[in-house]
Parts: C-alpha cells; sequence; structure tokens
C-alpha cells in the first residue's frame, strides 16, 4: 500500500491571511485615529464657543477649585494646587487660546492628565503670571500643524475675567521629550507643546509677551 499523503495548509496561504489580518488592523486603527481627531475638534470647538460667549457676557462663574495634578515626569510625585477655574460639562477651564495664524480658538483645562488631553489643551505648568506652559495632542484642530508657526506671529490668551495676554512668538523647536526641567523653566512667558508624529520628541512654540 502507498503512503497516505500528509494534508495541511500551505506556508504561503498562511503568510497571506497574516497580511490580510494585519492589514485589517492596520485600517481599523487609522479609522479608529480619524474618528478619534475629528471627535477632539468637535468637543473643543463646542467647549472653547460657549466658553469665549460667558466670558464675554460676564456669565462665567469663576471658582477656586482644588486640582490634582499627575507627576511630570515618571516617579514624580503628584501634587493638588488651588486654582481659578470655571466648570462647563465635567472640565475645569482657565481661559481661552488663540492662534489666528492657525485658525485656532481652543479652551484650555486648568490642569491636566492624559485623559483631559483628548478633552482640549491644559495648562501643563506655571500661570500667566509666571511661564506658563500649555500641552495638547497633535490633533489637527488642537496643536497639530504648530510647525507652521514662525517668529512673530501672535497668540492670544484670554482669561476667566475677559482679560487678553498678548504674546509674540519668538522660537519654534524640537525638544526632547525627557527634558521637563527645559520645559517648565525656559524663561519663556508662555510655551505651547505637542508630540511629534512618532511620539519621541516634543514641537515646543515659544512665546514672550507683547503689547495689547
Amino acid at each position: 500500500m502507498g503512503e497516505r499523503k500528509k494534508h495541511g495548509i500551505a506556508p504561503g496561504k498562511v503568510l497571506m491571511a497574516l497580511g490580510l489580518v494585519l492589514l485589517l488592523c492596520a485600517g481599523g486603527l487609522l479609522a479608529y485615529n480619524q474618528w478619534d481627531d475629528y471627535r477632539a475638534g468637535q468637543v473643543s470647538e463646542s467647549a472653547a464657543v460657549t466658553l469665549a460667549q460667558e466670558i464675554q457676557s460676564r456669565e462665567v462663574e469663576v471658582r477656586k477649585v482644588p486640582v490634582y495634578q499627575e507627576p511630570q515626569e515618571p516617579g514624580g510625585e503628584a501634587e493638588t494646587e488651588v486654582v481659578k477655574a470655571a466648570e462647563l460639562d465635567g472640565a475645569y477651564y482657565m481661559g481661552v487660546l488663540t492662534i489666528p495664524k492657525l485658525d485656532r480658538v481652543l479652551p484650555v483645562q486648568s490642569d491636566w492628565s492624559m485623559a483631559k488631553l483628548k478633552r482640549s489643551p491644559c495648562r501643563y505648568s506655571g500661570s500667566l503670571n509666571q511661564e506658563l506652559v500649555i500641552a495638547a495632542h497633535n490633533y489637527r484642530k488642537h496643536f497639530g500643524g504648530m510647525t507652521r508657526l514662525s517668529q512673530g506671529d501672535s497668540v492670544v490668551f484670554t482669561d476667566l475675567e475677559g482679560r487678553q495676554y498678548f504674546y509674540e512668538v519668538r522660537e519654534v523647536c524640537t525638544t526632547e521629550a525627557t527634558d521637563v526641567e527645559g520645559m517648565t523653566h525656559s524663561g519663556y512667558d508662555l510655551t505651547l507643546f505637542t508630540c511629534n508624529y512618532d511620539g519621541q520628541a516634543r514641537v515646543t512654540v515659544r512665546c514672550q509677551r507683547a503689547e495689547g
């Protein structure tokens, strides 16, 4: 009697099936990222419009609230501080950031966490009186496209009392993700930063106060 033939799946078919699975996963990830980008833009735009209207009409309710601040670097200690903020849909905001060149009007939350960054830009450290640092994801309607800014461009921050703080871009650069000290103690009045596309560095915009 002849030997019985062994049946199995050809290696080529296995590789084709694996390739198809990876392609589907990549397509799903791309679709999710596009949806998340759109969602973030809608959430921040809605909050910015409402907050700006309340500030202009003097209807915003400003109160001092304790906020939990995540550690700025791994192994650091979490902090709790009291800040002036206005509550809107469960989030606490300190004002509105306007970047005319990029056509951005963004609400800024009074403290930051990874979850809060998915809603809008957040205060990372400092204050309007001392080295304010604002962080955001690189969503298209948040801090995406920051490299298009250049020296001399204007940035405006409107606080909850309606006071406007005018800034001028002095430098657009790339900084190391681990350089927390350089980010928070740069000597600039205002710093804006976001991750680059591979998440390994920070696109950083340094600004100084200007006459309004």
